[in-house]
């Protein structure tokens, strides 16, 4: 199968998870970030550049979910999957513990970046007393689900890559 037709089935999914079930799964009006999170796998499976793409499409298609304005988590998506994607190749013999705390990071991040380009632009996404509270508890409820989203996000991404890059970037989750 096409990678890019893997990608677009994988949005779609996500998209229909993100707006039916992982509504119902909250913790104090914080719910998953699914979306976010299979930006953050993409970038750590996928390598910085195919990375950056699927995260660019993921950014859209959360806008469209959560009807934020077009192009606010498309902006921040790929730096994400970026910054993930080389701070991977440095952290390569990472523990579970290393990893996790690490996707926790990163949605905590994306939350929080999301707000801030969200506040540049004139939206009110988030409660800013309660941002750095809302940050850490999407960061921990969303790495609760990153072991099985890793494994799809990874099947997605890496199929068509070169050798020498899959070889590099697909041992790194166990």
């Amino acid at each position: 199968m096409n990678t890019w037709l893997r990608v677009l089935t994988l949005l779609i999914a996500a998209a229909i998870l993100q707006s039916s079930i992982f509504t119902e799964i909250r913790i104090d009006g914080t719910g998953v970030e699914l979306l976010l999170l299979i930006a953050i796998l993409s970038g750590y499976h996928g390598g910085p550049i195919r990375g950056a793409y699927v995260s660019f499409w993921t950014g859209l298609v959360n806008d469209c979910v959560v009807a934020a304005p077009l192009g606010i988590h498309a902006l921040i998506y790929p730096v994400i999957a970026v910054a993930v994607s080389n701070l991977e190749q440095r952290f390569i013999d990472e523990r579970r513990f290393i990893r996790a705390l690490g996707i926790a990071a990163g949605v905590a991040t994306g939350v929080i970046l999301t707000a801030a380009v969200g506040d540049i632009f004139g939206e009110q996404l988030f409660n800013s007393t309660s941002l750095p509270e809302t940050a850490i508890v999407a960061g921990v409820i969303t790495t609760v689900f990153s072991k099985p989203v890793s494994n799809v996000v990874n099947w997605t991404v890496s199929s068509g890559t070169p050798k020498e890059v899959e070889t590099h970037f697909s041992g790194s989750v166990r």
